[in-house]
């Protein structure tokens, strides 16, 4: 195994699980230009939306001739121990636990599974989400961006949006969208 492999904290067996494993993820959400249709997509990278009512299945978008997630490669469908790691995501939307089983390879943060699928969800304001955690990111209202993206915004930062003019349409009320999310996937709100 390569030195900076070891560095990344990436053990070099990968275990096959039939029991899943729970890790924490986030997710922006996309709707089709009728609004019927709620998809959750990754944050990182340009991977297709997680479908709903069947697992995920990891691929390496690397273009490499494996079996997903190898060790010696960054391919899989990630997760972490720790939701405190999440502030350093990128614009989410959604925030939940999730199942991770199949061929299983653990890291240093946490795991890369070859299936998975979300466990609990919930909307968050991605501003408050990035400064204080879920624990103060109740989404009130949801805009709706070009192409699609939906991004869940609290009182507070709605109000600061439309005074500089932040280009977005309102799209619904935060709790319509996240009932529809939960019937989307079939699964549990996630509790602050």
């Amino acid at each position: 195994m390569s030195q900076a492999l070891l560095e990344a904290g990436i053990r070099h067996e990968g275990h096959t699980l039939s029991e899943p494993i729970m890790g924490w993820r986030v997710w922006t959400l996309h709707s089709n230009r009728r609004r019927t249709e709620l998809r959750m997509r990754p944050i990182a990278g340009n991977a297709p939306p997680w479908p709903p009512l069947e697992p995920a299945h990891a691929s390496c978008t690397r273009r490499r001739w494996h079996r997903g997630p190898e060790p010696s490669c960054t391919c899989g469908l990630h997760a972490t121990r720790d939701p405190g790691v999440l502030h350093r995501a990128r614009n989410p939307a959604v925030v939940g636990t999730v199942a991770l089983w199949g061929r299983v390879v653990e890291h240093e943060l946490g795991y890369r599974g070859q299936f998975a699928y979300p466990q609990r969800l919930m909307l968050v304001c991605y501003l408050c989400f990035w400064q204080w955690g879920a624990s103060r990111s109740t989404a009130e209202e949801v805009v709706r961006l070009r192409g699609g993206r939906l991004v869940p915004l609290c009182e507070e930062h709605v109000q600061l949006s439309r005074r500089y003019g932040y280009p977005s349409r309102r799209f619904a009320l935060a709790n319509e969208v996240e009932g529809a999310l939960l019937s989307t996937y079939a699964v549990d709100l996630l509790p602050v």
